[in-house]
């Protein structure tokens, strides 16, 4: 009988171990994933800061030259409309 309680005892005892032993890993594991988050979300932040500057410090002034062409064209629409209309005699203008 003594030899059961024994062993039950050194069963108890690594049982208290291995369960101290998860215990560091599990809490070793949750805190590495904290850390990926917050990476996670400083690399998504830096890729979107990134983003926003190369369009408006490089890309907007290109768009803005295409606009303003897009608007002289509509410009130049309305001139050639209102010249044809005066030389045809009818009016064309919308």
């Amino acid at each position: 009988m003594d030899t059961e309680i024994e062993e039950l005892k050194e069963l108890v005892r690594r049982n208290t171990l291995l369960s101290q032993d998860t215990n560091k890993v599990v809490h070793a594991m949750r805190r590495n994933q904290r850390w990926h988050t917050f990476v996670a979300v400083i690399w998504w932040v830096l890729i979107f800061s990134v983003s926003a500057y190369t369009y408006y410090a490089y890309v907007q002034p290109y768009v803005h030259q295409v606009l303003g062409l897009y608007d002289s064209a509509q410009g130049f629409e309305q001139q050639a409309r209102s010249f044809f209309g005066q030389y045809f005699g009818t009016s064309t203008s919308r």
